[in-house]
């Protein structure tokens, strides 16, 4: 008789901005910080996942201008929270359909906010390589 062994403890969600195992660049975009999507985008551009335009489009966050609550913050009623994690692929998502609703004759914008959704997507959904 081989008593069984204990289950293993439940498994721990990442914490904010860390990716499940396999992420190359070892974040999770659905609970990211605006302070940390800036790191990202460069991380992006670097490699060539994105052009630069994406790149720009990607690595501004308004949250981490300094007047942010005297400006966009007095006119939304939020306070700035550079540290509070969001859903990056939502977002996009959100922005892409924007796009393609109001500014049907800008394409190449278009295109350029499908690219950065789709490098948010594949950085969760890395290629798996067999050898």
């Amino acid at each position: 008789y081989q008593p069984m062994p204990a289950p293993a403890p439940p498994a721990e969600p990442p914490a904010a901005g860390k990716a499940p195992a396999g992420n190359a660049y070892g974040v999770d975009t659905r609970h990211l910080a605006p302070r940390r999507i800036g790191e990202l985008s460069m991380d992006l551009y670097i490699s060539g996942a994105l052009g630069w335009e994406e790149y720009s489009m990607l690595a501004f966050q308004a949250e981490l201008h300094p007047a942010f609550d005297r400006t966009i913050g007095a006119l939304t009623g939020e306070k700035a929270a550079p540290d509070r994690p969001r859903d990056y692929i939502a977002l996009w998502e959100e922005r892409l359909a924007f796009e393609q609703k109001h500014n049907v004759r800008d394409r190449p914008l278009i295109e350029r906010t499908r690219r950065v959704l789709n490098a948010l997507n594949h950085i969760d959904a890395p290629t798996d390589m067999m050898v």
